[in-house]
C-alpha cells in the first residue's frame, strides 16, 4: 500500500536501510532453520535435497532458495572446513523450471513432489519418521519466521515513528515484504498488540467460572444461594394502614 502521507528524503533512506536490515533478519532465520533441518535428516538426505524440501514447504522463490542455500553452505563451511563444504552438491538450476510446472496446492501434499525423489531410498517406519521430523521442523520454522516478521514490523514502526503512525509503518512493512493477505492481518494485529501491552493500561485477568460437580457454574450457584438467603432475611410485608 502507499503511505497516506509523503515522507522526507531522509525518511525514505531510513525505509531503505530498515528494509535491508529486516531482509537480513529473515534470511538469518531461514538459514538457522535450514541448518537445523540438514542436521536432522543428514543420515537420509543430502544437503541439496533437504534444502529443496525446505524451500518448497516454506514457499521460497528460486532466488530466495539460492540465497538461503549459499548462506547455509557458508555456515557449514565455517563449521566443518572449506574442503568438506566444497564437496557438498548444491544444484538449484532446475528450480525455475520446476516452479513453472509445479505450483503450491497442485500436488497431494506440501512436499510430495520433492519427497518422491528420495522416497525409494526410504521405506517403512524410516520413511514415516523422516516425514514426521520434516513436518515438525517446517512448523517450527514457520512459527519462527512469523515472530521475525512481527519483530521486523515493530522495527519499521520505530524507524518511522517521527513521521508515520505505527499502523501505517506496519502496513508499509507488510507491503514491502509482500506478505500474503491473511498472514499479514495476523502479523499486523500481533505487532500492534505488543505495543498496546506496553502503552495501554493492563487488562484485568480473565475470570473463568469454576464449575461444580453437576456442571453448573459455581458463580451462578453462589449467586442463587445469596439471592435465596437475602429473600429469607427480608421481613414480611406489613398490612395496609
Amino acid at each position: 500500500m502507499a503511505l497516506t502521507r509523503k515522507i522526507s528524503r531522509a525518511m525514505q533512506r531510513q525505509v531503505d536501510l530498515t528494509t535491508a536490515v529486516c531482509q537480513e533478519r529473515l534470511l538469518s532465520t531461514h538459514v538457522r532453520h535450514v541448518l537445523a533441518l540438514v542436521d536432522l535428516v543428514h543420515e537420509e538426505l543430502p544437503f541439496d535435497s533437504a534444502l529443496d524440501i525446505y524451500a518448497r514447504i516454506l514457499r521460497l522463490t528460486p532466488e530466495q532458495a539460492r540465497n538461503v542455500g549459499s548462506r547455509a553452505l557458508a555456515a557449514i563451511g565455517r563449521r566443518t572446513g572449506l574442503t568438506e563444504a566444497e564437496e557438498l552438491n548444491l544444484d538449484l538450476e532446475d528450480d525455475e523450471e520446476d516452479e513453472l510446472a509445479h505450483r503450491p496446492g497442485e500436488d497431494g501434499g506440501r512436499f510430495d513432489a520433492v519427497f518422491s525423489r528420495v522416497r525409494r531410498r526410504i521405506k517403512g517406519r524410516v520413511h514415516d519418521d523422516l516425514r514426521q521430523r520434516i513436518n515438525l521442523a517446517a512448523a517450527r520454522a514457520e512459527d519462527s519466521l512469523f515472530e521475525t516478521h512481527v519483530n521486523n514490523a515493530l522495527v519499521f514502526g520505530k524507524a518511522l515513528a517521527e513521521e508515520v503512525p505505527l499502523h501505517e509503518a506496519v502496513d508499509l512493512y507488510l507491503d514491502v515484504m509482500t506478505i500474503p493477505e491473511g498472514v499479514s492481518d495476523v502479523i499486523f494485529n500481533r505487532a500492534l498488540r505488543i505495543v498496546a501491552d506496553d502503552v495501554l493500561p493492563a487488562l484485568e485477568p480473565a475470570r473463568v467460572p469454576r464449575r461444580d460437580t453437576d456442571g453448573r457454574a459455581a458463580t451462578t450457584a453462589a449467586t442463587t444461594t445469596t439471592t435465596a438467603t437475602t429473600l429469607d432475611a427480608t421481613p414480611p410485608a406489613t398490612g395496609a394502614a
